[in-house]
């Protein structure tokens, strides 16, 4: 598994891992799972695509929800399916919600209930996101500690678990095995903060000379709107203000920028506070080659 933020070189060495060994890809990104978002979540080009096997990319519209259970009943089902054929795969992304519900077991699936999240919903619009977060903080301390006020979607989505079961989401994770038939190499991949931070503002730079406006037109005009779930991710909820007219394109891709560094800081403190894995800082020359011994290593009979 090659976990870390956005932007720090996993997509590229997944590639070049997977050629050289024959393997194929399992993305755990959270956004590329959406469909016809390709610009501004930074999918694999159709180059990519076709010299490697890659599964969990657009699995799903942008109109639909999706989960962390979603995600590890369907992305496992593939991996044993695979290995059943003879294939190895390889896990790439940053969403570590979606490992951990992949690596640490599944608790109990809870179906998505439209009527808690529109109540919660609205009560964000109404009292702000610090009254959602206050309500889990109330109900589940230990899952609000794990998140962020600003983090709606999340926090909605352990209340509605906690409605429906009656549970607090952080004891049903505990609850949950891991699967027996598995096996993880996980490394966390880094680079310096200020390292980091340029790549990060030079992707965005150049998602804008791809188009990303026009792709961002494009899925407005398919009837993708505020409230469908892909248009919640950094990289297009910035631009409706563009649509709008209450700001230009540059100051949102200015907004972009900032969030998507922000974003990545939150998965740098998450990957440590709740990943055990060997840490490769890939400002070191020699990370590209460990890395491809370490998963060679682990790979060998």
């Amino acid at each position: 598994m090659l976990l870390g933020p956005t932007a720090v070189g996993k997509s590229g060495i997944a590639l070049r891992i997977a050629r050289e060994m024959g393997l194929e890809i399992v993305s755990c990104d959270s956004r590329q799972i959406y469909k016809f978002m390709d610009i501004g979540t930074a999918k694999p080009g159709p180059g990519d695509l076709a010299s490697v096997k890659h599964w969990m990319i657009d699995v799903v519209d942008p109109s639909e929800e999706y989960s962390a259970f979603r995600f590890a009943a369907e992305a496992s089902g593939i991996i044993r399916k695979r290995a059943e054929e003879g294939k190895t795969a390889i896990m790439c992304g940053g969403t570590g919600l979606y490992f951990q519900a992949i690596s640490s077991g599944l608790g109990p699936g809870v179906g998505a209930d439209p009527e808690i999240r529109k109540r919660y919903t609205d009560m964000a619009a109404l009292q702000g996101k610090d009254a959602v977060w206050n309500l889990l903080n109330a109900v589940d301390p230990e899952a609000a500690a794990e998140s962020h006020a600003s983090n709606l979607v999340r926090n909605i989505r352990a209340l509605e678990v906690f409605e429906t079961l009656g549970a607090p989401l952080s004891e049903l994770k505990k609850r949950a095995e891991p699967p027996e038939d598995f096996m993880f190499l996980v490394l966390i991949l880094t680079l310096p903060r200020p390292v980091l931070y340029d790549r990060i503002n030079r992707r965005v730079d150049e998602m804008a000379k791809l188009g990303l406006w026009d792709e961002f037109c494009v899925l407005r005009r398919r009837g993708y709107d505020k409230g469908s779930p892909g248009f919640r991710c950094v990289g297009y909820k910035e631009l409706f203000d563009v649509e709008e007219h209450t700001t230009d394109l540059q100051t949102a891709m200015d907004r972009v920028r900032q969030n998507t560094r922000h974003y990545a800081k939150r998965q740098l403190t998450w990957f440590r506070n709740q990943v055990k894995g060997v840490t490769v800082d890939l400002s070191n020359p020699a990370a590209p080659a460990s890395i491809s011994r370490a998963v060679s290593d682990f790979l060998r009979p």
